[in-house]
């Protein structure tokens, strides 16, 4: 909402420059977003009178103005301004004048005429957007006088956001009582008083017939005969274009005035064009509509709320009026509407017509009933005083179940214990007088104020302490230290394992990607569609792409890298600690925490290898020590993993996780043709466990182990084994039978085909011994190495290949 402060000061008094007033209203709630200047007059820009026109000899739409200005000598000026006459004042921009934008005022011709200098619109001269034509002054101007003395000082104006719980600010006089609180002022409310016609009662003029209370709790009108539809005085236009809204005729911008000045929306019907001069605020009926004034047909449901005549609608209650019973020139007639509709109706037809308006915004937040008379009293006032009208005897009042004040206690002791503030009940008193909240009753320990109605916002007694610190200063308050309360009991290791799980991902090269915990059906098919029956389907969902809870974290990822993918991304490492959901076997839904990690491109790579193509078994392989090398940086137990096949993996590629005998979760290749689905061509590896086991067991302190002093001897071995003797079978063996000088073995060939036997592979290794106290021999190596040779080929079925 934007305030000529100018205007403010009408109803306030205050002593401050514009940076402390904005301070100030900040901190008290009403947020400053920007301050504006309006534009001064240019320097040497003068009044000048037209006293001749002729036509441009070279033009159809060109004049040549003779104009004076003053002492000097009739000027000659070239003009195409449509609204050019003889007699006329507008502004004149004499040679060597500077424009805004840099434009400078030369002599030169236009089509071969001279001309001396501009006659200026009001856009040229930088005050307005306006340019319809030049810029009128008034006929009784002495020329030469200069424009910055023909204008009003420039404008300060400044915009503010008010927040939705307070529509009681949507209006001058809303922010003036904040300020007259701030700066101990009073408010000043605006004139109300006119002449009445005796003789011509409203009762004869007009009915109402309210049939909804509910959505319009309060419906007044009035009638104006006489009425003049001439412009708003310039005063009121100038005030109505700072705080942005465009000036139309005397009737319709005094009810945009009273809007803006007191809270309260206003509508003016040309009472000749109502049916039966009768108003009905009703429902519409089946297939009613109307053409509201923005020249739009729009259909009206049944819930919404229609101002009517006898026979249709006129208007969208609390949003827009009908086109066909606007103001217009001829208007000599006119109904006032002042009303009170239900925030959430009006709310619901905006939403559902796609519709605003600067009524709507204020009926959605909340207008006070008590609130219509007043504002159609200032509007008679106006009208009255600026359209020459002649005011019908009284005002049709609808008002079935008028709201009364209601009073809210607020204690000395709760407020200084929230606030943590000294102060008294008197200082209480006088914050809670100052905002309009009167003294009902007064205690030496509480005090109970009455809430006027347009403060809906005040219900209870933390309110009321909101209030008070508004106004006594944010800035006020004693500054509090942080202090740490230790809680018996609590422990923060989940919290913290958790961190370093995400240390060691990320220092494992991978990104943390977070997704919403609900998706698609169709989604989670790709993967398991025989998981359905297991999955919780809310309620009212978003939409169908948000319309159950995920029962994996995997899909949701390779989605991530399918992104990736469609923005020309060839590797991504993405990992998601998240909860999944599922129905329990009594069906009611069960939420556990898991760790996904999903991989493109050739992630187990460095330098010029990346650009080497890869394969299906590549990618498993470092997926596969992705999890060997996350489950030793957190020091995990009894770490296994077993063949298995999952419904979203390729065959043979898949493993089952397993921690300390317990089956955790499975990684794997992505099927090709779920792949396909995003346009992904590579090899994905995705990998989905259990959150809790890997957070189980703390992080082993690491001993620092000094670099080896004595040389490392190695041997190699070649076996011939069945295809289904798996590696982890050989290193149990091994490991079992090795001397403590074992230092590693590595296996570092598997073969299958040529001179080897259907059903068999051969696998080769590399066992490393090492001694701490000396240098082995090679008779100590070879004893080593046969007593572990000796130990597979008796409980494997194998023999030893010559290598």
């Amino acid at each position: 909402m934007k305030i000529p402060l100018s205007w403010l000061h009408e109803y306030v008094e205050f002593d401050d420059t514009v940076e402390g007033l904005c301070d100030k209203l900040t901190f008290s709630g009403i947020e400053v977003e920007a301050v504006e200047r309006t534009a001064e007059a240019p320097k040497g820009v003068v009044a000048a009178k037209i006293t001749a026109i002729a036509d441009h000899p070279d033009s159809d739409h060109l004049h040549l103005c003779t104009v004076e200005y003053g002492a000097e000598a009739p000027l000659t000026i070239v003009c195409g301004a449509p609204n050019v006459a003889v007699g006329m004042v507008a502004p004149l921009a004499p040679l060597g004048t500077e424009l805004p934008g840099g434009f400078k005022i030369e002599r030169r011709k236009v089509r071969g005429v001279e001309s001396c200098g501009m006659l200026c619109a009001a856009d040229e001269l930088g005050l307005s957007a306006d340019h319809s034509g030049l810029m009128p002054l008034p006929p009784d101007t002495v020329p030469g006088t200069p424009l910055a003395d023909l204008l009003p000082p420039p404008e300060t104006v400044i915009e503010v956001e008010i927040t939705p719980n307070r529509g009681d600010e949507l209006s001058m006089v809303g922010v003036a009582r904040e300020v007259a609180a701030l700066y101990h002022s009073q408010v000043k409310l605006p004139a109300v008083d006119f002449e009445e016609s005796a003789a011509t009662p409203v009762e004869s003029l007009a009915s109402v017939d309210l049939q909804d209370a509910t959505d319009c709790p309060r419906y007044t009108a009035r009638v104006f005969e006489n009425v003049r539809i001439v412009p708003a005085p310039d005063w009121m236009q100038r005030r109505l274009a700072a705080a942005g809204v465009r000036p139309i005729n005397n009737v319709v911008d005094i009810s945009n005035y009273v809007m803006l000045e007191l809270g309260q929306p206003l509508h003016t019907f040309d009472y000749d064009l109502l049916a039966g001069h009768r108003i009905v605020v009703r429902h519409p009926a089946p297939g009613e509509g109307i053409m509201t004034l923005d020249g739009v047909e729009r259909p009206l449901a049944p819930e919404m709320l229609a101002i009517c005549d006898a026979e249709k609608p006129m208007a969208v209650a609390g949003v827009m009026g009908g086109e066909h019973s606007g103001i217009a020139d001829g208007t000599t007639r006119v109904l006032l509407e002042a009303a009170t509709f239900r925030p959430a109706a009006i709310r619901a037809t905006s939403k559902q017509l796609a519709l605003a308006s600067e009524s709507s915004y204020r009926y959605v937040r909340g207008v006070p009933a008590d609130l219509a008379d007043f504002a159609s009293r200032r509007a008679a006032h106006l009208l009255q005083r600026y359209a020459g009208a002649t005011v019908a005897a009284g005002a049709i009042d609808c008002w079935p179940a008028p709201k009364r004040p209601w009073p809210v206690t607020c204690r000395l002791a709760r407020l200084q214990t929230l606030l943590g503030v000294k102060t008294t009940i008197d200082e209480m008193e006088r914050i809670f007088n100052a905002l309009g909240l009167a003294t009902r009753e007064k205690t030496a320990d509480a005090i109970t104020v009455e809430i006027p109605t347009f403060r809906e916002d005040l219900t209870r007694e933390a309110d009321l302490c909101e209030e008070f610190v508004r106004i006594y200063g944010l800035k006020n308050l004693p500054p509090v230290r942080p202090v740490a309360t230790l809680v018996e009991g609590a422990d923060d290791a989940p919290f913290q394992a958790k961190q370093r799980l995400r240390e060691a991902l990320v220092g494992l090269g991978l990104q943390e990607a977070m997704n919403y915990s609900f998706t698609a059906d169709a989604l989670l098919d790709r993967f398991d569609a025989a998981d359905a029956p297991r999955r919780v389907k809310l309620l009212d969902p978003l939409g169908a792409d948000h319309a159950v809870m995920r029962t994996s974290l995997l899909p949701q990822l390779v989605e991530n890298i399918g992104l990736n993918v469609s923005r020309q991304v060839s590797a991504a490492a993405l990992f998601e600690i998240g909860r999944t959901f599922a129905l329990g076997a009594d069906g009611v839904p069960v939420d556990t925490d898991h760790l996904g990690i999903a991989l493109l491109g050739p992630a187990g790579r460095i330098g010029l290898g990346k650009y080497q193509p890869y394969a299906a078994a590549d990618m498993f392989l470092w997926l596969k020590g992705l999890w060997e090398s996350l489950a030793d940086a957190l020091s995990l137990r009894g770490v296994q993993m077993r063949p298995a096949d999952a419904p979203f993996a390729m065959p043979a590629l898949g493993l089952d996780l397993y921690v300390e005998g317990k089956k955790i979760g499975h990684l794997g290749i992505l099927k090709p043709e779920i792949a396909r689905h995003w346009r992904i061509l590579q090899p994905v590896g995705v990998l989905e466990a259990a959150l809790a086991p890997l957070l189980r067991v703390p992080a082993a302190r690491r001993t620092l182990v000094p670099p080896p002093a004595y040389p490392s001897t190695s041997r190699d071995i070649a076996l011939i084994v069945d295809t289904a003797v798996r590696h982890e079978q050989v290193l149990k063996i091994a490991r079992k039978a090795a001397p403590p000088e074992l230092e590693s073995v590595e296996l570092f060939d598997i073969y299958q085909g040529k001179n080897l036997p259907a059903g068999k592979k051969s696998m080769a290794y590399s066992f490393t011994y090492r001694s701490k106290t000396g240098t082995l021999t090679d008779d100590q190596a070879n004893a080593f190495q046969q007593k572990i040779t000796a130990a597979l080929l008796a409980q494997l079925p194998a023999t030893l290949r010559e290598m």
